[in-house]
């Protein structure tokens, strides 16, 4: 098992992964959101099962913490992290019904990750058993993320393994909005005056008096955290950049330090008064094919048939696996009392400047980005940006 170093360090790399995603996905005139703790998951999973230079690859692409420290987050995430009522996590493997796992995989799956290990038709019902994978997805994202295997493109006969992840979360705010004080106000896109939206904004009470946020060169972040009701704690931090055609140098920023800057010390431990507080509802919902995006920054093993590379995780005799694709798909939806967030993914084969102003503004009437985070481990759940809250 990894000790506290390794632990913090697989925060860290996890964290650096978060901005790495963020900055490929993200699109200049699109909202974005997605659950950097499942790619964590999944690829973490991948690489228990993966041979020897897929392996390497998929381990270095997580970080220099190793692989036993991912897979102890990976861990720790499941068994004690994302238990609470309000949050769910859950993965699969999912056999084709005339394979079997190799035993050293299908003692780590359920192990370590404690991951659910079913069988599949998918040689002679391909159809149903993507149907029943959906079914699984919907059922562990409370119905957030529905039919994430396309019936416009269904599985392969030929497919042998698919490996699923699931995060579902549900939060109150400490200090809910009240709907009684939501007024629509201009939100701007870009730099262009003219390019403005009405949109309704939630707007700070007196439950929002003191917050904490911390102010740095060229931006502000915003901690608001969840009313807690499990040994976890969560949060949403909001990161506002000054300009209101800021976010690339926000992004670049993150990603040039992301483990001091994507940490619960980006804000100050007290909290500031707050002057004016608005933040817009809205809502995202993205589903995305994450090989592209994945081999443009470099893993591209997994997906190489040639390479064999998961040739670790069926029992002999066992045919060539490769992932085929791996799926994405993730929902946010932020309003007065909360926010409700579920992501799953699924693979088949073929420092800090604090502000002297004794009051701080808040208005997030531009393009931002947001992380939620579990403040214990750092482990970031759900991330995006926010360019057009009219926008899904």
């Amino acid at each position: 098992m990894a000790n506290a170093t390794n632990h913090v360090d697989a925060v860290s790399d996890q964290a650096a992964l978060s901005v790495r995603l963020l900055a490929s996905l993200r699109r200049k005139n699109k909202n974005l959101a997605f659950s950097p703790l499942s790619f964590h998951a999944m690829l973490s999973l991948l690489a228990a099962g993966a041979s020897a230079a897929a392996r390497d690859q998929i381990v270095a692409f997580l970080g220099p913490a190793g692989a036993e420290a991912h897979a102890a987050l990976a861990s720790k995430v499941a068994s004690r992290v994302l238990v609470g009522a309000e949050t769910r996590y859950s993965t699969s493997v999912w056999v084709e019904a005339s394979l079997r796992l190799s035993p050293a995989f299908a003692a780590a799956a359920a192990a370590t990750y404690k991951a659910e290990v079913r069988p599949a038709v998918f040689k002679d019902r391909p159809k149903k058993a993507a149907a029943e994978i959906n079914q699984w997805v919907a059922r562990n994202t409370g119905g957030l993320v529905k039919d994430i295997l396309s019936k416009a493109k269904p599985l392969d006969p030929s497919t042998r393994l698919v490996l699923a992840n699931t995060v579902r979360f549900r939060g109150n705010w400490q200090d809910a909005f009240s709907p009684d004080l939501t007024a629509d106000g201009t939100f701007y896109v870009d730099a262009d005056p003219g390019h403005a939206v009405r949109v309704p904004f939630m707007t700070g009470s007196r439950d929002h008096e003191l917050l904490r946020i911390g102010v740095h060169p060229g931006f502000k972040v915003l901690c608001m955290p969840y009313r807690r009701r499990s040994s976890s704690s969560f949060a949403m931090y909001i990161y506002l950049p000054d300009a209101r055609d800021g976010l690339p140098g926000l992004v670049r920023a993150l990603g040039a330090n992301p483990a001091k800057l994507l940490h619960h010390s980006v804000v100050p431990v007290e909290g500031f008064t707050v002057g004016k507080l608005k933040i817009p509802k809205f809502e995202v919902s993205v589903r995305m094919e994450a090989r592209p995006i994945l081999e443009g920054l470099g893993l591209d093993l997994p997906f190489l048939s040639s390479a064999e590379p998961f040739s670790e995780m069926l029992g002999p005799p066992a045919p060539p696996v490769a992932l085929a694709s791996m799926v994405h798909q993730c929902f946010l939806s932020v309003d007065e009392k909360g926010t409700v967030a579920a992501a799953a993914t699924v693979a088949d084969d073929e420092g800090c400047d604090w502000s002297d102003d004794p009051r701080v503004n808040f208005v997030a009437d531009h393009p931002f980005l947001f992380f939620l985070m579990e403040e214990f481990t750092g482990v970031v759940l759900f991330a995006g940006q926010v360019v057009n809250p009219l926008l899904h």
